[in-house]
């Protein structure tokens, strides 16, 4: 007698998949009244920000708010913030790396921010958050764990912000290509070439649309415009290798994209109050919060 499974669907084949997330600069401790951490931005990362005790004053996307004991602020990719202390305070702050422009593209569009206890979301994360928290201060703690709890979070950050969009929201993932472009101008620099003048109207050429159609998606996206984007990663890029110590100024200056050194030594005095000579000797710890362009 022939047997027969009683499964009659023919065969089919499922694309492949891959999923990175990186876990970058987690920090947990205690600050002083009057600390404070320069306004920056992550590409392609998000961070959560928990104050475990006391009071700090957030300003993120260019609204400041008043983060207490158990506030959970999420800090989109791309978007400017900076942090001060009201008084002494205590905090956890994580960052999360991942290969998913469709995720990131709606923490973007959600702008959720600062989620209170009483927040239905924050009641979710903050169990998730803390075990993270707890795993980190454990020399053996398992991997394995610490992703679970990692990807529990994106998941339901994307579940929610899911559920609360329209169903005619697109993923328009331009934005991203957009600010990608903009970073390997910066990161993929060649040793004597500036970036030239009209980097805007070739990287729309390079995506197939028109400069002004790319400077729009990207403003609405991100708050900023593609040039003061370019202008914050050349800083932080620079603080970075300033800091690293091996390089003479000219390099750094080379870089980021500069052909001009003392082009470069005017534009970072504005940006940050000193000369690239005097940032690294006098203000070595003032970098721990910036993500540099390529991880390791």
């Amino acid at each position: 007698m022939e047997r027969t499974t009683g499964i009659t669907e023919p065969m089919r084949h499922f694309p492949n998949r891959k999923s990175e997330a990186y876990f970058y600069g987690a920090q947990l401790g205690s600050v002083p009244e009057g600390w404070a951490c320069r306004r920056h931005l992550h590409h392609m990362m998000f961070e959560l920000n928990l104050v475990l005790e006391g009071t700090q004053l957030a300003e993120v996307g260019g609204t400041v708010y008043r983060q207490g004991k158990d506030h959970l602020i999420l800090v989109p990719p791309m978007m400017l913030h900076s942090y001060k202390a009201e008084g002494a305070f205590a905090f956890f702050v994580m960052h999360v790396q991942v290969d998913d422009p469709v995720f990131l593209n709606k923490l973007n569009r959600a702008k959720l921010l600062l989620m209170p206890p009483e927040h239905e979301l924050n009641r979710l994360l903050l169990p998730e958050v803390r075990r993270i928290m707890q795993l980190v201060q454990e020399e053996a703690a398992s991997k394995t764990k610490l992703f679970r709890s990692l990807y529990t979070i994106m998941d339901l950050l994307e579940s929610s912000i899911t559920s609360q969009e329209e169903s005619s929201s697109g993923a328009d993932v331009l934005p991203i290509r957009i600010a990608k472009e903009i970073e390997s101008l910066v990161a993929d620099r060649h040793a004597e070439e500036a970036i030239a003048a009209g980097w805007m109207e070739a990287l729309a050429e390079r995506l197939g649309f028109s400069r002004r159609h790319c400077y729009r998606v990207f403003r609405d996206a991100y708050s900023l415009s593609p040039r003061e984007y370019l202008a914050v990663l050349r800083q932080q890029e620079a603080m970075h290798l300033l800091m690293g110590g091996e390089l003479a100024v000219e390099e750094v200056a080379r870089r980021i994209g500069y052909d001009n050194v003392q082009s470069f030594i005017r534009q970072f005095v504005k940006w940050t109050g000193t000369t690239p000579g005097a940032f690294r000797r006098q203000r070595a710890g003032e970098t721990v919060y910036l993500t540099p362009l390529e991880l390791e």
